[in-house]
């Protein structure tokens, strides 16, 4: 069964031309890197990546800094990409195995052989259930974004309903083992930040939170979160990926308000690297 594109049109645009466009767009935009991905000038085997999901209009330019470095520093053949469950189907931490994914670009193939080593590898941790992914964004918006810039790239889809701390964790430390030693290997957390509160406050939660991920304090990152209720969704994703890396560094963190201007009811955006 073809995964279909179930949010074009609405977060990116469902014509090929106009989303090239539209991608093109999210680098030169003020708020993005300001200049096309150029190619590879520092090669690493393996690299970590975290970018927002929301419609283009409002996070691509964040999101287009996070693929900017990954175009500086990584011949991508895969990218795992870890997102949060929006939609509740699905198990605790679901992976889609075999068939391809269908954007406006085209069709992305699936890594079939690290996704079934990191379900077989996961005890009963990581199941293959499709439900999880058939009407969740948070994946599928960084499909046009991976096939821009590492065109013939394979993927690992994965989606997190669990997102507790011992989770996530230990789904680091799964990802980790299966591809260390790999070449080439992008992976990916999918998340939003702070959720509808004003340009101010949601900067001032998500600098606080991205303090304790940058230092590897994973414990007070979910304190913080619960504490001061930062509605980041994909926490769970976020750590996992960082806990696979020795250091992270802010590429770029904003909120939908400087992009589209609404800066009362705003949407936290982080594009980070970690190597």
């Amino acid at each position: 069964m073809i995964r279909k594109p179930v949010v074009s049109g609405k977060f990116y645009a469902d014509d090929r031309a106009d989303l090239r466009s539209q991608i093109e767009n999210c680098f030169l935009h003020p708020a993005g890197p300001g200049r096309l991905p150029e190619g590879v000038v520092e090669s690493v085997d393996r690299l970590g990546l975290i970018v927002p999901h929301a419609g283009y209009m409002a996070s691509g330019p964040v999101a287009a800094w996070g693929y900017y470095e990954a175009a500086r520093r990584i011949d991508s053949s895969t990218v795992i990409l870890i997102g949060p469950n929006h939609t509740g189907l699905g198990g605790d931490v679901s992976i889609w195995l075999e068939d391809p994914w269908e954007t406006p670009f085209g069709r992305v193939e699936i890594d079939s052989e690290l996704g079934d080593r990191l379900r077989d590898s996961s005890g009963r941790l990581i199941e293959e259930d499709k439900s999880a992914h058939l009407y969740e964004h948070s994946i599928e918006v960084q499909l046009p974004f991976v096939q821009y810039v590492f065109p013939g790239s394979k993927i690992v889809p994965l989606v997190m309903t669990d997102q507790r701390l011992e989770t996530a964790l230990a789904l680091g430390e799964i990802i980790g083992k299966c591809t260390l030693g790999s070449s080439g290997v992008l992976i990916l957390a999918s998340s939003d930040l702070n959720h509808y509160e004003s340009h101010t406050e949601t900067m001032e939660k998500d600098i606080e939170l991205t303090e304790y991920l940058v230092s590897g304090d994973y414990e007070e990152a979910y304190r913080i979160s619960k504490e001061r209720r930062i509605t980041a969704c994909g926490l769970g994703p976020m750590v996992c990926v960082r806990s696979i890396f020795k250091d992270m560094e802010i590429l770029k963190n904003t909120t939908s308000g400087e992009i589209i201007g609404d800066r009362y009811r705003t949407v936290g955006y982080l594009a980070a690297f970690m190597k």
